[in-house]
């Protein structure tokens, strides 16, 4: 990359590892069996590592307003930046985030030109952004997401749960019960800085509070008419799950469990109830049944994220979603998997446990295409990887610097503790990179923590290559 003969140095970077970690750490195993060195990173510290560190590429999470300054940032410290979205398989019909808006807003915003390449969950996007988004079409791609590799052989086989035949709610309010934003109104304000009118974010946030107490009353309801059976509660990632503690406290056989990765969780599952949840994606592609809650959605609910209902069992009233929860033969004779399997084929792409393979191939193909030289920066570091950085980004900058960025974390960690939700543990990845090398029978790796190259200050990151 970037001319160099020596190995590529490729960063990637972690938004929530519950969600994320499994799916990414293969990616790492396919980019690092390539002959790649590949940094994970936090995505909090990526603005006090990446200087550090200066790799060849970084591979976002996302590129968006929220990131604008650290994009800006990675192109003035010569760093070449792809996009492999961890999540987004769930848009609207016409709202901001459908395709061809999506690609537009893109375009205008001006992000397009600090984004090299880009990685496609499916084909709806990867052609809205081929003819709106002003990207080359040769950086552009389409793989799938490697999270969803984990449904297929051979790493299906790491499926495994403390638990089965349980009832699975899966629940997705995240924007009016978060869990990392101090309150409602910061939510709102991050969704109108993704660009999203905020007349229509008002209204879609008064559904969201009018819904949600009637949603949690039919959990109850379901665990009152089923008393020998569990109903597990697993908060969306983003979620607070303090309120669903206490609401179910008295409430026997629910459990509020949303540890491990939510595959596992379905596999042991005997059904997924949940309302506008992208889980019944993730359900339907397992083989297993979404319910929807479709008597609590609202037309502005609906349109926002429409594909769950699409590819769900929709349950018209509480009787009919008693009975669907009860009865097998009933799923069975109401649910068409094939049809619903079609309606996600544009979103997702080829479930065949091969799209970490894909962007490995395609990220290492496109390294070569620049002639940006990456650089180290103390003073990046110093401002958080911002051009623009706040006061507090400056005071984490010079801790960083000073302390190493692994100490600055677990700092900010005591202090907020919904930032812990956002830490890499350093023997999770050594054990998934040793699972995936022993089903694939690939070449033995490396994982390391990282440290700074000033006086050997822990990092937050991790390097992960050949031995």
């Amino acid at each position: 990359m970037s001319g160099h003969c020596q190995s590529p140095r490729i960063a990637l970077i972690v938004d929530n590892p519950r969600r994320d970690l499994r799916g990414l750490v293969l990616l790492v195993y396919q980019l690092a069996k390539r002959g790649a060195e590949v940094f994970v990173v936090p995505m909090y510290q990526q603005g006090y590592d990446l200087p550090l560190l200066a790799p060849d590429l970084v591979i976002l999470n996302y590129a968006r307003e929220s990131n604008r300054g650290l994009l800006e940032s990675y192109r003035d410290l010569g760093v070449r930046v792809a996009v492999l979205d961890t999540e987004g398989g769930v848009l609207s019909e016409s709202g901001f985030d459908s395709p061809n808006n999506w690609a537009a807003s893109f375009r205008d915003s001006g992000l397009a030109d600090l984004v090299d390449d880009y990685c496609f969950w499916g084909k709806a996007v990867y052609d809205a952004f081929r003819q709106h988004s002003g990207m080359e079409e040769a950086g552009l791609t389409l793989t799938g997401c490697p999270r969803y590799d984990v449904c297929n052989q051979p790493w299906s086989s790491l499926l495994t749960y403390p638990r089965t035949g349980f009832i699975l709610v899966n629940t997705n309010f995240s924007a009016i019960n978060p869990a990392f934003t101090r309150s409602d109104e910061d939510e709102q304000r991050l969704f109108r800085e993704q660009g999203w009118d905020a007349g229509y974010v008002q209204n879609l946030f008064a559904e969201l509070h009018s819904v949600f107490p009637r949603y949690l009353d039919v959990v109850e309801a379901i665990a009152r008419a089923v008393p020998g059976r569990t109903v597990q509660i697993r908060p969306h990632p983003f979620e607070n799950e303090a309120v669903y503690r206490e609401r179910f406290a008295d409430v026997p056989n629910v459990i509020i469990d949303g540890k491990g990765d939510i595959f596992n969780a379905i596999h042991g599952a005997e059904c997924v109830v949940h309302l506008n949840c992208g889980s019944s994606v993730d359900a339907a592609r397992m083989g297993k049944m979404p319910i929807s809650m479709e008597f609590l959605n609202t037309e502005i609910m609906r349109r926002h994220a429409p594909l769950p209902s699409r590819v769900s069992c929709n349950a018209t009233s509480l009787y009919e979603l008693l009975a669907l929860i009860s009865d097998p033969l009933l799923r069975g004779a109401r649910y068409d998997l094939i049809k619903a399997r079609r309606e996600i084929e544009p979103w997702y792409h080829l479930s065949d446990g091969r799209a970490a393979e894909r962007v490995a191939d395609f990220i290492l193909s496109r390294g070569g295409k620049t002639t940006r030289g990456a650089r180290r920066s103390l003073s990046a570091v110093l401002r958080g990887g911002r051009i623009r950085p706040s006061f507090r980004q400056f005071l984490l900058g010079g801790l960083s610097l000073v302390a190493g960025s692994h100490f600055a974390s677990l700092a900010v960690e005591r202090l907020q503790s919904a930032r812990r939700g956002k830490h890499i543990e350093y023997a999770a990845v050594r054990e998934m990179v040793a699972l995936y090398r022993q089903l694939d029978g690939g070449p033995e790796l490396q994982v390391n923590r990282l440290r700074s190259p000033l006086a050997g200050q822990a990092l937050s990151s991790f390097s992960i290559r050949m031995s």
